[in-house]
C-alpha cells in the first residue's frame, strides 16, 4: 500500500519531503547519526498529487552538533509545501 493510500495528499507530500530531508542530512552528517529535533511544515498550494512533486531539500547550516536544514515540494505551478527541520548530530558509536 503507498503512502497516498493511508494519509491524505497533504500528508504524504509531508512525509515525502521530511524522508527527502533526512536523507540529505544522512549524507551530510556522514558517518554520524542525525535525530530530528524538530520540524515545521508550511504548505503554498493544495490539491497535489504527491508523486507529481519533485522534493527539494537543502542545507542551511551545520555545527559540530547541530544541522539546520528544510527542503520544498514543487509542482509545475510552483512551491506547494515547505519545511525546516533541526537534527542533532550524534557520533556513531
Amino acid at each position: 500500500m503507498s503512502d497516498t493510500q493511508l494519509t491524505r495528499p497533504d500528508e504524504a507530500i509531508a512525509l515525502r519531503l521530511i524522508q527527502a530531508i533526512r536523507a540529505d542530512a544522512e549524507v551530510v552528517c556522514t558517518p554520524d547519526q542525525v535525530d530530528l529535533v524538530s520540524v515545521t511544515f508550511d504548505v503554498a498550494a493544495a490539491g497535489a498529487e504527491p508523486s507529481n512533486l519533485t522534493y527539494k531539500p537543502r542545507i542551511d547550516r551545520k555545527t559540530r552538533t547541530i544541522l539546520f536544514t528544510g527542503g520544498s515540494a514543487e509542482g509545475t505551478k510552483g512551491t506547494v509545501m515547505t519545511a525546516t527541520a533541526v537534527y542533532r548530530i550524534t557520533p556513531r558509536a
